[in-house]
């Protein structure tokens, strides 16, 4: 089941998102990435990102909240490799309701990003960017309060938003 923090983390990136005229596309969950077999041997894996943003040019930018899958790592795991193996992503933001949870999050991402780097991917193939990012639960009470959090965060992912 859903939680309340993440349907309201879910809802204030959406409204961030529809902020910005260089996205020409806003999803949340509804919305599936097909991940197909290299020769189309089988049917595509279906992937739904909390939310997506989609450029004018057809790259993506996904973001996943990680809160239950906190609990158990293969799911983090999953959530990664899923992004990962999407087409046309160009970054991919995870989510997270403590900073302590962003190392845990950001030490699986790493590990599995270098190790696809190392098996030949071409960097190409690979998101651009991969961010991370705490929204605590006592900001998280409403979606317009998770949008002012986006609006106020300062890295480079949401600076390169902004502009």
């Amino acid at each position: 089941m859903t939680s309340k923090y993440h349907i309201n983390v879910q809802k204030g990136i959406v409204e961030f998102g529809k902020e910005f005229k260089r996205f020409k596309e806003i999803y949340g969950e509804n919305r599936p990435i097909l991940i197909n077999h290299p020769r189309g041997r089988f049917a595509p894996i279906r992937f739904f990102p909390d939310a997506q943003f989609v450029t004018k040019q057809g790259k993506r930018y996904l973001f996943e909240i990680m809160d239950s899958q906190l609990k158990n790592e293969n799911l983090i795991i999953a959530d990664v490799l899923l992004a990962c193996l999407s087409a046309n992503i160009s970054k991919i933001v995870f989510i997270v309701p403590t900073e302590q949870a962003q190392g845990k999050v950001q030490r699986v991402a790493a590990t599995i990003v270098a190790n696809l780097e190392s098996l030949g991917i071409p960097k190409k193939k690979l998101p651009k960017e991969v961010r991370f990012a705490f929204i605590l639960k006592e900001e998280a009470k409403s979606p317009e309060a998770v949008r002012d959090v986006l609006r106020n965060m300062e890295f480079k992912l949401l600076k390169k938003l902004l502009s």
